[in-house]
């Protein structure tokens, strides 16, 4: 009978309106008292058990089943997936969708190969960086590429004009008369992204491998020495070059690794990136020979040095065999114990790249995101998580690298310990995302702690512990108990320079309550008659004498 008053009242409502008024109620209706008219009175009252559905059965195979287990995971898929294997609507539509990206790869590489593009990878297994349909008229055509472009969706986004949208609205943007200028008029395609001969890299490196001084104060165990293992700088590649600081641009690659008589030691750090993905590979111009007269498909000695996971101690630029899927395509250039000595090889960024990012495998769900390059090694070292540095100073988190960084769950920003690193530690964590953000503090509290890595690794300091300190931004609007105890603390010990204005009348007020301080409410209570509006009213007056703006209100009067 319940179940008939269900659908009675379901039909009712159908009765309601005219427009819905039709057979279907009625069939309901129909098809419901049918079903009660068949329950017999014996299968009411014997009691046998219930017989398992197929939601029982779904929950007796995942019961005590690990969701973060990789191996369970596999063995649900397998029997809960027999529905959906069995369902052609299912298969229809993974066709659907393969067909769609296999139409939208043919799209991207014929408008590619059309307009004589010749993309770069990018920091993102499945990017390119192509030439910007809006920005890029009047550039270079080394500059011409800053658009990041998405090959699974064909989603972009320039990194110079901020300019974003669909793979149509490039294709639409591309067709106007500003960019079809910058396409090459003869067969010729643009140039290739700028790349560096694996022996230049490696003479390099055996450079600072025999400097005697440089090698021994990074790698030294003394005071003052920063304690780096030879292997760590071998990895990420950390070289040695020489400079003639009367030209104010490096146009000689052979002549930085080799110096003259008027150069000065400079520590190199090479820029690492994708060397290709796989819709590159798979294009026709994935065997174009670079401009080092090297083919792009052949593999860096150098490069496979870096990315080996144990290297020989006594020999930090052994040379491993294992192929390389990254190559460096800048340098930055720092003087030793040279100020405002900084240079980059080539100048312009023409392919993003980052310190350190061959080091960050795709397995890793951390990343150290650090001010400079030597604070990176040292971060790495000692904690086991990759680490990079920022591409632009110690302070600037260009979009670029905010791309690059998207697919880590944690960030740990660990810039230097000082008021400028700490406000660009905060921006750099909002940007990135509060909630997968930590901040680390190396300092600790201690006014004369180490601002940075690589100082607090020379100090002897455990970098693991000060990691494991590191805390989220705090929210701007939000106090915690920490906050609001040192706030507290500083007034009672200082009482003398919380001092607000006093009463000239009432030297004892003065004493107990150090005067009436702005953003301050206080509070006099009272049995009737023991004279708080007597003394409110004499301050009052005091303070109407000695110029302060007073206000007085009396809320027990009726209006």
């Amino acid at each position: 009978m319940l179940r008939n008053s269900v659908f009675r009242t379901a039909c009712s409502g159908f009765q309601s309106m005219p427009a819905l008024r039709s057979s279907l109620a009625r069939s309901l209706l129909w098809q419901a008292r049918r079903h009660l008219a068949t329950v017999k009175a014996h299968e009411i009252l014997e009691e046998k058990p219930a017989k398992a559905t197929s939601s029982d059965q779904w929950l007796k195979t995942v019961q005590g089943i690990d969701p973060f287990s990789k191996t369970q995971s596999r063995v649900y898929g397998s029997s809960a997936s027999s529905a959906v294997e069995d369902d052609p609507s299912a298969d229809k539509a993974s066709a659907c969708s393969e067909h769609h990206n296999h139409e939208l790869e043919h799209s991207i590489r014929d408008f590619l190969s059309t307009t004589r593009q010749r993309p770069r990878a990018g920091l993102k297994a499945d990017e390119l960086v192509v030439k910007c349909p809006v920005c890029s008229p009047g550039k270079s055509r080394r500059l011409a590429y800053s658009a990041h472009l998405n090959t699974n969706t064909g989603a972009f986004v320039c990194t110079g004009c901020f300019e974003q949208g669909s793979w149509d609205k490039y294709q639409e943007l591309a067709k106007r008369r500003n960019f079809q200028n910058t396409i090459p008029k003869s067969r010729a395609t643009d140039p290739l992204p700028f790349e560096f001969a694996e022996t230049t890299l490696m003479q390099l490196q055996a450079n600072l491998a025999n400097h005697e001084e440089i090698y021994a104060a990074l790698t030294g165990q003394e005071k003052g020495q920063l304690r780096l293992r030879p292997s760590v700088l071998a990895q990420y590649g950390v070289g040695l070059g020489f400079v003639n600081t009367a030209v104010p641009e490096i146009l000689d690659l052979e002549a930085l690794a080799e110096g003259c008589d008027n150069s000065v030691p400079c520590l190199v750090f090479p820029r690492t990136a994708f060397r290709t993905n796989s819709f590159i590979e798979s294009s026709k111009d994935s065997g174009a020979v670079s401009s080092t007269g090297r083919a792009r498909g052949q593999e860096s000695a150098a490069l496979s040095s870096m990315i080996e996971e144990e290297e020989d101690v006594s020999d930090p630029t052994g040379v491993a065999a294992s192929p390389s899927e990254f190559c460096t395509v800048q340098l930055k250039i720092v003087g030793w114990n040279i100020a405002d000595l900084e240079m980059y090889v080539p100048v312009d960024e023409a392919q993003p790249g980052l310190f350190g990012f061959h080091v960050a495998s795709a397995e890793s769900p951390d990343i150290i995101l650090t001010g400079h390059e030597l604070d990176a090694v040292a971060a790495y070292q000692e904690t086991g998580i990759p680490a990079v540095s920022l591409p632009k100073g110690p302070y600037q988190l260009p979009l670029d690298a905010m791309r690059a960084l998207e697919r880590y769950e944690r960030v740990y920003v660990w810039l230097d310990d000082n008021h400028q690193g700490a406000a660009a530690a905060e921006l750099i964590t909002r940007k990135l995302g509060v909630d997968r953000c930590m901040v680390v503090h190396t300092k600790g509290g201690d006014p004369q702690g180490p601002k940075s890595a690589s100082i607090a690794l020379a100090r002897g300091l455990d970098l693991t512990s000060i990691l494991e300190r590191s805390q989220p931004v705090q929210h701007d609007k939000v106090l915690d108990f920490s906050a609001l105890r040192e706030a507290v603390k500083f007034e009672v010990t200082n009482p003398d320079l919380i001092r607000g204005v006093e009463s000239t009348d009432l030297p004892g007020w003065n004493a107990s309550f150090k005067g009436l301080r702005p953003g301050e409410l206080t509070i006099l209570s009272g049995a009737t008659g023991s004279g708080k509006t007597t003394v409110i009213s004499q301050m009052s007056l005091d303070f109407c004498k000695s110029g302060v703006s007073t206000l007085w209100g009396s809320f027990e009067i009726p209006n």
